[in-house]
């Protein structure tokens, strides 16, 4: 039986408890809550209706409650401090994404695994989604040959993007940005699917459309004298079930309002404040170690969400394309395209020449469940009956810091204007 304690009591560590103890009994058990504001994990445990020993003194909850599993859900950078704490207690360490945001926090967390000869799990839920799993799956066998070149670009919708810039996210020394909090997520899985390391990027951002780009300004959204107008104001009941784990209407309430006397922490900043410093428009160029070459672009202010991936090998294209989220009516009130409700597909392209062009198709169909059903198939292998793992979906350090130094060496390179060398 896992022992397992969380720290940070935000959204995600609220998915995290959630799959613990409702698809993981017999096999873990959370036994503390570790955060710097308690009225935070008041509210916490009133989410999840059960009143788990909370702490803001990390070394007093260690004493008191023994446990063996360290999950990590704290605030980017704050990652490396915890990872020290944790494996000198001698505890095993699963954190969610990024593994680190920067440079440093990378070399001391894979320096502190050397240190205390343990491993850390990167709580990558991508893995886990039955698509990007059909697509490993397909990659694994290889249908083109060697994957020599990629294009992957990801489009972020106003519901999900505006609530990056509403939270600590958009500040570069507490997030990295995009490119290191949430293309951490789509540069692993790329990484994964051609079975190669980064060795050395080029990148671009901008803001185009919030921070300074916008037409109001405000500290808070619930004080701001621009809040009946703006389309960005924050909305308490959110549309997204992967934000929203639960869809509980008092979910801002009980986690952030009620707690931010305590620690001074607004969860409705102004998407339009001039503290915003994170890029909504991105564009990277990377190089792998095996040869390939990948062109990425992530926007964060589309009106669906989704990506297409293009992966050209010495044989052929494998080409992905999803819609995670989309309008079910249009303006006018008509129904969407058909295109919006299409399943997941892979198409598999070969051939020499234009007379010998051969199509293989395959639909995915969706799973309506949080992240695609990544979550529960994550949580239930970390922490519940586990199995085999065939397709290597439990993701490591090694894995973690590749796909964090992408974002990471974008961030240096927008800022020099020059290519970086990755190192880890």
């Amino acid at each position: 039986m896992k022992r397992v304690v969380i720290a940070g009591a935000g959204v995600r560590a609220l998915g995290w408890a959630k799959g613990i103890i409702d698809r993981c009994q017999g096999h873990s058990e959370l036994v503390a809550l570790y955060d710097i504001n308690g009225k935070r994990m008041e509210g916490f445990c009133a989410l999840i209706n059960k009143q788990i020993p909370s702490y803001t003194d990390f070394e007093k909850m260690l004493r008191e409650t023994k446990p063996t599993v360290l999950l990590i859900c704290t605030p980017d950078y704050t990652h490396p401090d915890l990872v020290d704490m944790g494996f000198a207690a001698g505890l095993d360490i699963v954190t969610e994404k990024p593994m680190g945001m920067s440079r440093d926090a990378i070399h001391r967390i894979l320096a502190a695994e050397k240190k205390y000869n343990k491993k850390i799990t990167v709580g990558f839920n991508y893995r886990f989604i039955p698509y990007p799993t059909a697509v490993r799956q397909v990659m694994m066998e290889k249908p083109v040959g060697e994957i020599k070149h990629v294009s992957a670009q990801y489009y972020l919708d106003y519901v999900h993007a505006r609530e990056y810039f509403h939270r600590w996210h958009a500040q570069l020394k507490y997030s990295g940005g995009l490119l290191v909090h949430k293309a951490t997520h789509h540069f692993d899985i790329l990484n994964w699917y051609i079975d190669d390391e980064p060795t050395e990027v080029f990148a671009f951002g901008s803001l185009q459309k919030y921070g300074a780009k916008g037409p109001y300004r405000g500290e808070r959204c619930s004080t701001c004298p621009h809040a009946g107008e703006c389309p960005e104001v924050l909305k308490e009941t959110l549309e997204d079930a992967d934000l929203n784990p639960g869809s509980d209407g008092d979910i801002f309430k009980k986690l952030y309002f009620d707690a931010e006397h305590e620690d001074g922490y607004f969860r409705d900043q102004c998407v339009f404040g001039n503290h915003v410093d994170i890029y909504d428009s991105m564009n990277v160029l990377v190089k792998y170690r095996n040869g390939a070459q990948m062109s990425y672009a992530l926007n964060a202010f589309a009106p669906w969400q989704g990506y297409r991936y293009t992966f050209t090998g010495t044989k052929g294209v494998v080409e992905v394309s999803c819609i995670d989220t989309a309008p079910s009516f249009m303006a006018d009130g008509t129904p969407a395209p058909e295109d919006f409700k299409k399943r997941n597909t892979i198409q598999i392209v070969t051939g020499t020449n234009r007379k010998d062009i051969t199509l293989n198709e395959i639909q995915i169909d969706k799973v309506d469940a949080p992240h695609g059903g990544g979550d529960y198939a994550m949580f239930e292998q970390i922490f519940g009956a586990g199995g085999a793992d065939p397709l290597g979906r439990i993701a490591g350090s090694r894995a973690g810091a590749a796909s964090a130094m992408i974002g990471i060496g974008a961030d240096e390179s927008i800022i020099s204007g020059m290519p970086v060398k990755l190192e880890y």
